[in-house]
């Protein structure tokens, strides 16, 4: 196989490493699949965690991230009518994921960081999670 059909190979196929690396690496990604791997949330209550977020990101960060099964949208009937996002298995293999990037960060960049993943106890599960800046009693 000649250097130009590989080429011409890879541009054609979508590498799924690299498309998977896309979306856990979006924007908000990180700080949304955090709050829900602590506890189920609701909607507007990620506006308050999340400095910064926008209601017409987070509605787009949050179909996408429902989309690719990474989080469950969960629509409760009783009143008042509300909406929490919880995470999925799948979303706890990413958190996974964020977990080892961390490590490996750690040890090459040997500094203190504010980086969100930092703040789940990587002693417990994420299901388990406890996150100092935000209340348990919910």
């Amino acid at each position: 196989m000649s250097q130009n059909s590989r080429e011409t190979a890879s541009e054609n196929i979508e590498c799924p490493i690299s498309r998977l690396l896309e979306i856990i690496s979006a924007k908000w990604t990180v700080e949304i699949l955090r709050e829900i791997s602590i506890a189920p949330t609701r909607t507007r209550q990620f506006l308050r965690l999340i400095p910064g977020l926008s209601m017409k990101s987070l509605q787009f960060r949050l179909k996408e991230l429902e989309r690719f099964g990474l989080l469950e949208r969960i629509e409760y009937d009783q009143l008042p009518r509300h909406v929490e996002h919880s995470i999925t298995e799948r979303g706890r293999k990413a958190i996974a994921i964020y977990m080892s990037i961390k490590e490996l960060s750690d040890e090459i960049f040997p500094v203190t960081c504010h980086c969100p993943m930092g703040q789940i106890d990587t002693q417990q599960r994420c299901s388990d999670a406890v996150c100092p800046s935000r209340p348990l009693d919910r």
